[in-house]
């Protein structure tokens, strides 16, 4: 058996288990469980980095993100370093799909084992990160803030060592970070951010450029946009809405990457068996996974995701 048919057979053969983990999550009062890791260590880490997706599915963008930071990693962003990979069970803007939830822990579990192969075979990184640990976390919560707190407060503490945490995340992301709208229960309404940022926590924002491959990045504006918007902020724009001056910090601005990959694009793909596009768009294991569990067969939007 070759290894690609040998990490499918693996991973057919842990649904039953990661459906059960889901339930179990589902039924806990927790608000966040690791539910898997790739490449176990004991490391406790001093900066936590979260990708925090629908993973609907995973795509070499999100490879990109992951690599990206890990090898180019900020100052302040202190070793070791340990990786996350997040899953909400709660949108703030979609309705949840139930059933599909253990098919995105399948993905998720699959393009973690990709991305450590990656990471382990790149001559650019250095041991720490080639030997990182990569672990599949749920959360009940909806928004980042919460998500943070819900990691930090998790009992018992699964990172011990309270490490700071560095989300990443696109442009889109930031915007709606910033926005008044989604805190108005808190009077200034980005009051709501405080514990977030007093904690030490970071945003690493990846510009969106426009591509006419993805059209809802015309949204967005141009690159000098984004980075007028970021400036705007830390100049002092939301300060009467409640963003302190000192957080200006927290959050850095890198460029793009994977341009026109989107999981739109994927799911289209996957529905038309175009596999050469879908190869190019996703990582070798989660393109197999795909394929052999017929995902998005029926349902170029993803809704049904069972095969």
């Amino acid at each position: 058996m070759d290894d690609m048919s040998s990490r499918i057979t693996s991973l057919r053969s842990l649904l039953p288990d990661l459906e059960s983990s889901l339930r179990s999550f589902t039924a806990s009062p927790s608000n966040f469980r690791v539910v898997r890791t790739v490449n176990p260590t004991s490391t406790q880490p001093k900066t936590l980095y979260i990708l925090d997706s629908s993973f609907n599915p995973p795509s070499r963008a999100h490879l990109l993100l992951v690599t990206s930071a890990l090898k180019l990693s900020k100052t302040g962003e202190d070793k070791p370093h340990r990786f996350l990979l997040l899953f909400s069970t709660h949108n703030a803007d979609k309705a949840p799909s139930p059933a599909s939830f253990v098919e995105r822990i399948a993905l998720m579990t699959i393009f973690a084992e990709d991305l450590s192969r990656t990471l382990k075979i790149d001559a650019a990184t250095g041991p720490d990160v080639k030997n990182i640990s990569i672990d599949i976390g749920l959360t009940k919560e909806p928004y980042y803030t919460d998500k943070s707190t819900a990691i930090a407060e998790s009992t018992p503490p699964f990172y011990s060592s309270n490490p700071i945490h560095v989300h990443l995340v696109g442009y889109d992301t930031l915007i709606r970070f910033c926005n008044p709208k989604y805190y108005t229960e808190y009077n200034p309404p980005l009051s709501a951010l405080k514990p977030f940022f007093s904690a030490g926590h970071k945003l690493r924002v990846t510009q969106r450029p426009y591509n006419p491959n993805d059209v809802s990045s015309k949204e967005f504006g141009t690159v000098e946009d984004q980075q007028r918007y970021l400036q705007r902020i830390k100049d002092g724009q939301l300060q009467d809405q409640g963003f302190e001056p000192a957080w200006r910090d927290r959050i850095d601005m890198v460029e793009g990457t994977g341009l026109g990959i989107s999981s739109t694009r994927i799911r289209k793909a996957a529905k038309e068996g175009e596999w050469e596009e879908v190869s190019k768009l996703c990582t070798e294991g989660v393109t197999a996974w795909i394929r052999d569990q017929q995902l998005y067969s029926e349902d170029a939007s993803g809704k049904k995701m069972m095969g």
